[in-house]
């Protein structure tokens, strides 16, 4: 996976004291904020040439393979998303993930929002302006192509010191003292409360991201934890930006956690990633070593002659994302109504109806597959990745 910054937000490192534990968060104040907003795209996803080289890889001795030639798309222009005024006047600060798709004249098109922390009108700005942006389109066998199973990350972030207001630590700390004294239901009542305000900053996002992780794992609520624990990796910063609110051994903590609930919710391409990223990360051999035997079994079970179900509850704009591990699919239990599913592979991309005795057969030549299935909210299913044969 690529991730390649667009433009580097200038800030201002801050002390603070890291958890690496799950216990009583403390916060330290910071009160200075900068007036310039200013917003940073990280690629999320290039992998046409990887699948390429994946295959050649992979194929034995005496093996032939037909390998289609492919030349991704290159930026020739990305246009700056505008910080939102009204967001950048309070402090606000969060991020928007995109999807899209390259079409054969490196125009940027169907571009969705899967998800976002912060003021919605950071959707609006960061849509506006994917439109924009230009490439010089993708080429297989000779030919203009689309791309596919492109993501982008758009970082809204204020420019100068972050840090958390006196206000938010007073506020923090008084659901976390509800927590711990065992009021989960007041606990999470005066959290959507904070979560509420207009006025929270990147580093804020990250600690009641954090704390609501702790919330949904004391009510075993395995969606949300991950949830939370997604959107708290897409808020922390990174480390060679020296702007990263939690430290090393805590975000591999939460990798192997994430990595656990994913698997536990058959998310096998999500918890793969997590693994990848845990891999590249120094002096973290002991939790590799503890969370291999699940990936281990991950990958068993992808092999294995077992279908794979993943349960399935649309969110309220009906809508629901999910990388296959298969290049079958078949939707079953169908509570309510599923209006398309549309498949986003690495070098092609088709929509279709959705009927549930019906099973889809990806070629394997299109690469790893995204299903984006949109229906009415709260539709309920199961996805099932067929086995072989």
């Amino acid at each position: 996976m690529s991730r390649v910054i667009w433009k580097k937000v200038v800030s201002t490192g801050c002390s603070r004291k890291q958890a690496t534990k799950r216990n009583s968060l403390t916060l330290a104040a910071f009160l200075s904020f900068g007036v310039v907003g200013s917003a940073v795209a990280q690629e999320l996803s290039i992998p046409c040439d990887e699948v390429e080289e994946k295959a050649l890889a992979e194929a034995k001795d005496d093996e032939v393979k037909r390998i289609s030639a492919f030349t991704p798309a290159a930026p020739l222009e990305r246009v700056d998303p505008k910080y939102p005024s009204s967001a950048a006047r309070k402090g606000r600060e969060g991020w928007v993930r995109l999807s899209y798709v390259i079409d054969e004249q490196g125009r940027v098109k169907d571009p969705v929002v899967e998800d976002f922390f912060g003021s919605p009108s950071f959707k609006k700005s960061a849509l506006s302006a994917v439109k924009k942006w230009q490439y010089s389109p993708a080429i297989k066998d000779g030919e203009p192509t689309q791309q596919c199973h492109q993501a982008v990350q758009m970082d809204f972030a204020m420019v100068g010191k972050s840090g958390a207001t006196r206000k938010f630590i007073k506020a923090y700390k008084n659901v976390d003292n509800i927590f711990k004294a065992g009021d989960l239901e007041a606990a999470d009542e005066a959290f959507k409360e904070l979560e509420s305000w207009d006025t929270l900053n990147r580093y804020e996002n990250a600690w009641l991201l954090n704390l609501e992780s702790q919330l949904a794992n004391e009510q075993g609520d395995i969606e949300r934890e991950a949830r939370s624990l997604t959107r708290l990796l897409a808020s922390n910063g990174q480390k060679r930006f020296n702007n990263a609110v939690f430290d090393e051994d805590y975000i591999a903590y939460v990798l192997q956690r994430k990595i656990l609930l994913d698997a536990q919710r058959g998310y096998y391409a999500e918890a793969l990633k997590s693994y990848d990223v845990l891999q590249e990360m120094d002096e973290q051999e002991t939790r590799k070593a503890e969370i291999a035997p699940i990936v281990d079994k991950i990958n068993a079970s992808i092999a294995s002659d077992i279908n794979l179900q993943v349960p399935v509850s649309m969110d309220d704009e009906g809508r629901w994302f999910h990388t296959l591990v298969r290049n079958k699919f078949a939707f079953n239990n169908v509570q309510g109504e599923l209006d398309t599913v549309e498949v986003r592979c690495d070098t092609h991309r088709e929509k279709f109806t959705v009927a549930e005795d019906h099973i889809w057969h990806i070629p394997q030549s299109w690469g790893q597959c995204q299903v984006v299935v949109k229906g009415d909210s709260h539709t309920t299913f199961d996805l099932v990745e067929v086995a072989k044969g």
